[in-house]
């Protein structure tokens, strides 16, 4: 059972050959006569062996990817390195491992036993129990097949094994009972994976990786406190000779409704169902490839003439590379592929989970698609009203240009306040053509985020006549003169305007918001924040660094020369102190004397166990199985039974042949018997 636990732990995590190797080890206890007499102190080595793998794992693990995923992938290699405690139960001469193993001070409790005279009492438990349960729980969806359908039913079938084989339990009434609650868990499973699906909008206040560039659900007209993390997420090294840019965009988005801006795309402009497009490298003049953003650009996108600077952060495969608008080329990123749609959003697929490289960007000629009016120029009906009472007492028409005009709209929203609590209550659900959150914040609230005022921007440009759409990403604001570098953080996640500038035939990037929000977003820093970006930027330098492949070489000699020289030092030690269990009905050895052999007697300790109390630690088995005379009418049989079995294991002399042969005949008789008694009293 355990070995088939751990292949289909294999294969639901996409370790298929791992679930195999450890399978076999664990199974081959029953193939070979090889056991080891491991003591409380073996096993108490073990656990601390298991300890050490676990932290090694967890520093790895976490310096490799994501640090919010460690702990389901810790939790996805528990039957690999919890190993070492199923080995010594299922090679070692006892079939059970003491509780007292997983105590810290384990050794200071057996001397200060020993100090005052007390005699050591312990509880012994099958750890294949608790191997088993681990080995299920680390398959759970976590792995390479997070929506698979046979994780469930498989689940089924370890659960019903297990119950059949160690648990007193009604198969006719257990096992429906399971397949239906496996059968209601699948569904649950289809739903969920549904309604994530049909949910699954961006929010500002996560990680770059949970935007969607499809639809992003904002926080207009919800109330309630906006939070954001205060952890590093890109770390920006300009040229010496160029500046930091302002803000850094990830996704952007044209159509607006009820608090969710969508990307939306005309039909005739599409050349399939994909919005998104992969970026062709180029050739620079020293040979080194870089992907220009505009497709139709060529070595002008790489010219000596633009700004550049490096980018360095995590990043996971299909998430928003954050970049400025006005990005021209990159280069140096380790990726298998970068994908831009026709709104500029920049899509990464990278090699590892830390990527840096360099951004060249302050290109007059814009990636984004030019406007499409019917979209770019779309306003709700319920907020028109609003705007429009907006635009007459700000008069932008008779503004004689759009940097004229922007900048009354800049002054304009200078007397609004920035607030991260939104206090703009929803419309009443069934009502229609009830001003929205945009015409409450624009004539009554005067007062909300980020969100607010891009939105409110965007909808009054595009009733002005120009084109504008939603972008979201990150402002470059905080500068560290120590490591002459730019950090960005999540209090740093933003949302503006773009604006189509029709003279120059480009996108602008316009901040409605005032810049005094950057102040109210970093008071809300963490204390011990200092020691937390220090950890962070030696985890992901390192990772750099590691990504190498001549360090990656050095690193891996390393290590598995380490793991080599481990794994030889171990065995040696096993091989030195291995035994060998005799076949039954043999002479026994000096290898199964002190009752380390078994009989065929012993077959008949599980269904004993349904008669008979636990068998207390020390009670020799014949003492214990003589309790079933009480249960038995064939006592005879049962007092010859236990007198071979004790012959056998215990009498120096060699027993007669025929005595293994009868022990097995008077056991299958005694199991004969208990089972009738068994179904007697049910």
């Amino acid at each position: 059972m355990l070995g088939t636990a751990l292949l289909f732990w294999g294969g639901m995590t996409g370790n298929a050959l791992a679930g195999l190797v450890l399978a076999m080890i664990v199974e081959a206890a029953h193939w070979t006569r090889l056991r080891w007499d491991f003591d409380d102190a073996a096993c108490i080595r073990a656990w601390h062996l298991c300890v050490v793998a676990m932290a090694l794992a967890t520093a790895f693990i976490w310096i490799e990817g994501n640090p919010y995923l460690t702990v389901p992938r810790l939790l996805g290699w528990l039957p690999a390195l919890l190993l070492p405690l199923q080995f010594v139960q299922a090679f070692g001469l006892r079939n059970a491992i003491a509780a007292r193993t997983f105590a810290f001070f384990t050794k200071q409790q057996r001397a200060r036993n020993q100090r005052h005279g007390l005699v050591p009492t312990a509880a012994y438990f099958n750890f294949g129990h608790v191997y088993l349960v681990t080995v299920m729980v680390a398959a759970t969806p976590l792995g390479a097949r997070p929506e698979s359908w046979l994780f469930l039913p498989g689940l089924v079938v370890l659960t019903i094994w297990e119950l059949l084989g160690a648990a007193r339990c009604r198969p006719a009434q257990v096992v429906p009972l399971l397949l239906v609650a496996g059968g209601i868990g699948l569904l649950g499973q289809v739903a969920l994976a549904k309604a994530y699906n049909w949910l699954n909008f961006g929010s500002l206040r996560d990680y770059e990786e949970a935007l969607n560039p499809s639809h992003y659900r904002t926080a207009i007209g919800h109330l309630g406190e906006i939070k954001q993390s205060p952890g590093i997420l890109w770390r920006l090294r300009p040229d010496a000779h160029s500046p930091a840019p302002t803000h850094l965009r990830s996704v952007g988005y044209n159509r607006y409704r009820g608090g969710l801006w969508s990307n939306v795309t005309p039909p005739e402009s599409r050349a399939d169902d994909s919005d998104f497009k992969a970026l062709v490298p180029l050739l620079a003049s020293d040979a080194t490839p870089f992907h220009p953003l505009r497709g139709e650009a060529g070595p002008e996108a790489n010219r000596p003439g633009l700004r550049r600077f490096t980018l360095r952060g995590a990043a996971a495969a299909n998430a928003p590379l954050p970049v400025p608008g006005d990005a021209a080329s990159l280069r140096g990123f380790k990726v298998d592929a970068f994908e831009r749609n026709s709104l500029g959003t920049l899509r990464v697929f990278p090699k590892e989970a830390v990527i840096a490289g360099e951004v060249a960007w302050h290109d007059p000629a814009s990636a984004e698609t030019p406007p499409w009016l019917e979209l770019d120029l779309d306003v709700p009906a319920n907020d028109q009203a609003a705007l429009r009472q907006v635009l007459t007492e700000l008069r932008l028409a008779q503004q004689p240009s759009l940097a004229a005009k922007l900048e009354v709209l800049r002054r304009f929203f200078q007397g609004f306040q920035y607030t991260r609590y939104n206090t703009i209550k929803p419309p009443p659900i069934g009502t229609f053509n009830r001003p929205g959150a945009i015409s409450l914040f624009l004539t009554k609230s005067r007062r909300g985020h980020c969100e607010y005022f891009a939105t409110a921007a965007c909808l009054l440009l595009r009733e002005a006549g120009i084109p504008s759409r939603y972008a979201i990403g990150y402002a470059v604001s905080e500068h560290d003169a120590k490591r002459d570098e730019w950090v960005v953080r999540g209090l740093h996640g933003h949302a503006w305007s773009r604006v189509w500038d029709e003279g120059a035939g480009t996108w602008l990037d316009f901040d409605p918001t005032p810049p005094d929000w950057l102040a109210s977003e970093t008071s809300h820093g963490m204390s011990l924040q200092w020691l937390l970006d220090g950890v962070q930027r030696l985890r992901e330098d390192f990772a750099l660094w590691r990504s190498h492949s001549y360090h990656r070489l050095i690193l891996s000699t390393v290590m598995l020369g380490i793991g080599i020289a481990g794994l030889a030092w171990l065995a040696r030690r096993l091989w030195r102190s291995k035994r060998s269990l005799a076949p039954a009905g043999t002479r026994r050895t000096a290898a199964t004397a002190g009752g380390g052999g078994r009989t065929p007697l012993h077959q008949l300790e599980k269904p004993a166990s349904r008669h008979l109390p636990p068998r207390p630690p020390g009670q020799p088995f014949g003492q214990w199985l003589a309790g079933l005379e009480a249960h038995l009418s064939e006592k005879a049989a049962l007092d010859e039974a236990i007198r071979l079995h004790q012959q056998l294991r215990f009498d120096p002399a060699p027993p007669p042949p025929p005595a293994s042969a009868r022990l097995a005949v008077l056991t299958k008789q005694l199991a004969a018997a208990l089972k009738t008694r068994r179904i007697d009293s049910i």
